[in-house]
């Protein structure tokens, strides 16, 4: 989608449909995804922060053991977090194909070393 059309959409979707929220999948480190039109953004409420749903589940299944090599993957983004406006959500698409369940990518090893993650969110 082209940022002309998304910012069309956009404010034709605050217009006609007040309280109405979008979202942006995206993956890009385009600035403004979330900046309102007026000015200069595209107009999304959210944009999704794709790489959080990797990582996370990534650091979850290591052993606790090995865990303090891969803190970077939680940090990291951190370093970013208040440029938009994002949703930090798990993906369907990481449970089809044989992929295997999320219960089966979050707790990996013994009881004593199982990571679980809720209530995750976004400062910004």
């Amino acid at each position: 989608m082209t940022p002309w059309i998304s910012k069309q959409l956009n404010s034709a979707v605050k217009e006609r449909f007040p309280g109405a929220i979008t979202v942006a999948e995206e993956s890009t480190a385009f600035p403004g995804i979330t900046a309102p039109v007026r000015y200069g953004g595209l107009g999304f409420d959210f944009k999704w922060n794709m790489g959080f749903m990797h990582d996370t589940l990534e650091y979850c299944s290591k052993d606790p053991v090995y865990k303090v090599y891969e803190h970077h993957k939680l940090i990291l983004p951190m370093e970013y977090s208040f440029s938009e406006r994002f949703i930090l959500a798990y993906s369907h698409d990481e449970v089809v194909y044989g992929k295997g369940s999320m219960l089966g990518k979050i707790w990996t090893g013994p009881p004593s070393g199982r990571s679980t993650t809720a209530g995750t969110a976004s400062p910004g």
